[in-house]
């Protein structure tokens, strides 16, 4: 009975930080608006960089271009956005292994810039739209993406609800004794938890990156329409791929992080408590994992619908004291 405290232990301190989120709030805001400048300036550069390459191009113009657009991939992957909130928190309350954790960060970055190229080539290059137009177009992907965030996190609560359910159909009718059957071949209970590679089979792999990377890096789509615009679209879209590459070992970082404390919880539970119990805790840990991947869709699609981004990469930032910066969701990227 030693480890029963916990549970309540934890969402004690989740609830405590839900109360002291106001507090920090402002800082929070502040952050965030600096590093919207601070992609600004990135975009800026990279602009003067493709069209330096396409006065004069050169190995330097290219280097210099695909270095910008490297380093703008892994600025901006370090800042708030909630493709990271859902890899960390699935990755932590899910489990998986390292392998799988790099293909996810990799697949969902990439899958980012993909999407903002097929964005471009539809909207600009097929039907015409001003690059600003098709800027505009970037916050009804993002609603998609909000919603499909909050049916990932429900399909992995009802897969972690049926995991708790079962093993008290065992218990109930087979009477196991501790440590007898299948317990000794898995360190954290057997079927009686979620096992990482069950965790992270590939359809719930699949609808991760799709729910993370189909909302389309908003720099990405900009360098393409410049591009466009001085006729360099295939230059574009290699640095748009060189940006996702940046992300992806940000993202990567964030992700191997996870794995590492999931990994040393796992450990820890298992040296402490009988594997049926330290496997029942897991279970729970991904049903809290699911629920706040659910309630960050939904509260980002919420936040989406009252009130709209404005492409602000593309206009002035901001002021500090107005009321856009304290509207917008943390975590909308």
């Amino acid at each position: 009975m030693r480890l029963t405290w916990r549970p309540l232990l934890l969402a004690g301190l989740l609830l405590l930080a839900f109360l002291l989120y106001p507090l920090f709030q402002d800082g929070f805001q502040s952050l965030t608006l600096q590093l919207v400048a601070w992609q600004r300036d990135f975009h800026r550069a990279l602009t003067l960089a493709i069209t330096e390459l396409s006065g004069t191009p050169s190995p330097a113009t290219w280097m210099t271009l695909l270095g910008i657009s490297f380093g703008y991939g892994v600025f901006h992957a370090a800042g708030p956005g909630h493709g990271k909130a859902v890899l960390t928190t699935y990755l932590l309350s899910q489990g998986g292994a390292v392998r799988r954790a790099l293909a996810l960060s990799f697949a969902a970055s990439l899958l980012q810039g993909l999407v903002a190229i097929a964005l471009v080539v539809v909207l600009v290059h097929g039907l015409g739209w001003l690059t600003r137009q098709a800027m505009g177009s970037v916050a009804w992907v993002e609603q998609a993406s909000f919603v499909m965030v909050a049916l990932l996190g429900a399909w992995l609560c009802l897969r972690a609800i049926r995991q708790l359910r079962r093993p008290l159909t065992v218990a109930a009718g087979q009477h196991q004794e501790p440590g007898h059957g299948h317990d000794h071949h898995h360190c954290c209970g057997g079927h009686h938890h979620v096992d990482p590679q069950q965790a992270s089979d590939w359809r719930t792999a699949l609808a991760t990156v799709v729910a993370i990377g189909i909302r389309p890096c908003s720099g990405g789509v900009l360098l393409l329409g410049a591009a466009t615009l001085l006729g360099q679209f295939p230059v574009g879209v290699a640095a748009v791929l060189v940006m996702s590459l940046g992300t992806a070992l940000t993202v990567s970082g964030l992700a191997l992080a996870s794995v590492v404390a999931r990994g040393w919880a796992e450990r820890r539970l298992a040296r402490q408590s009988s594997a049926r119990r330290a496997g029942r805790l897991l279970n729970w840990a991904a049903l809290g994992g699911g629920l706040a991947i659910v309630v960050l869709g939904v509260s980002l699609a919420v936040t989406g619908v009252s009130q709209p981004a404005n492409a602000p990469l593309l206009g002035e930032p901001p002021a500090r004291g107005g009321d856009e910066g304290a509207t917008r969701h943390p975590l909308g990227g």
